[in-house]
């Protein structure tokens, strides 16, 4: 542990990866309900709004991991939380004044996907399991950018297969964490990772 000056031992921060990968789970169960059509276009304020409720707590984690030295799940945090979480929601708020999808939405999108293609490197290191993960959700938020940029064509095929690419990305992020917080509280490997 360190110290302060009077001695006083200062507590350890806990590591934020379980609750991030349950906020991204979360995030992406939301554009799966949009890109499928579950809810319609007219939700689409209300989901900024819940992305942008999970970017936030998710930019802090990141944060709490970058100060605890994890430069990879942090900057993997910054991504998720800042350009995907700020910049989705604030396309997905934007749809309060001027509804539909237009190109840039999905730039957001593509340069998220972009990014953590460029992150596989390092995280092949780490694990497999999360390289697997992570290579999934980089193919589905490039599908979702250039569907929404139109490259495709109408961008209804694109967004439902980026959804369902969504979905399961996102129960691969509620598994993960669950494997994260079961190993730390039983001390061992419970669930792989």
């Amino acid at each position: 542990m360190k110290q302060e000056s009077d001695s006083r031992p200062l507590p350890e921060w806990a590591p934020g990866g379980a609750a991030s990968l349950y906020l991204v789970g979360a995030l992406h169960l939301g554009i799966f309900a949009f890109a499928t059509g579950q809810v319609g276009a007219e939700s689409a304020p209300l989901l900024g709004f819940w992305i942008l409720g999970c970017a936030i707590a998710l930019l802090m984690l990141a944060m709490v991991e970058l100060r605890r030295g994890e430069a990879l799940f942090g900057t993997i945090g910054m991504v998720f939380g800042g350009l995907l979480g700020i910049g989705g929601a604030l396309s997905f708020i934007r749809s309060m004044w001027i509804p539909g999808i237009f190109p840039i939405d999905g730039w957001w999108f593509l340069s998220a996907g972009i990014i953590l293609f460029l992150l596989l490197p390092a995280i092949s290191k780490v694990s497999w399991i999360m390289f697997g993960g992570i290579t999934e959700i980089g193919i589905t938020l490039t599908i979702l950018g250039l569907g929404m940029m139109g490259v495709f064509g109408a961008p209804e095929a694109p967004l439902r297969i980026a959804g369902w690419l969504a979905l399961l990305f996102a129960i691969f992020c509620w598994y993960e964490a669950t494997a994260q917080l079961v190993n730390t509280v039983y001390k061992k490997r419970v669930l792989p990772l």
